[in-house]
């Protein structure tokens, strides 16, 4: 993760909008008073909803077990019904 001063995110703040809604890598922001990340609104949805699905850990063995089951290609593809 890049790591910038607070002073460079506010000369480049819209850019760095921009930055990590495109390419979805969080930029790090240093500061005498702390830290904080910039990310996308989308990237910060996902970790939450990550999170939340994880806290039960019976849904986590079922996910985690099932990802291992797709990544070992244990899945069937089918068509959307519109």
């Amino acid at each position: 993760m890049a790591a910038i001063t607070a002073t460079e995110a506010r000369k480049n703040f819209f850019p760095l909008l921009e930055q990590v809604n495109k390419d979805h890598t969080p930029v790090e922001i240093v500061s005498k008073r702390g830290n904080a990340v910039l990310m996308s609104k989308d990237d910060y949805d996902a970790m939450l909803e990550t999170s939340y699905l994880m806290q039960s850990p019976a849904n986590a063995r079922r996910l985690l077990a099932s990802m291992q089951r797709a990544r070992g290609g244990e899945y069937t593809e089918r068509e959307l019904i519109e």
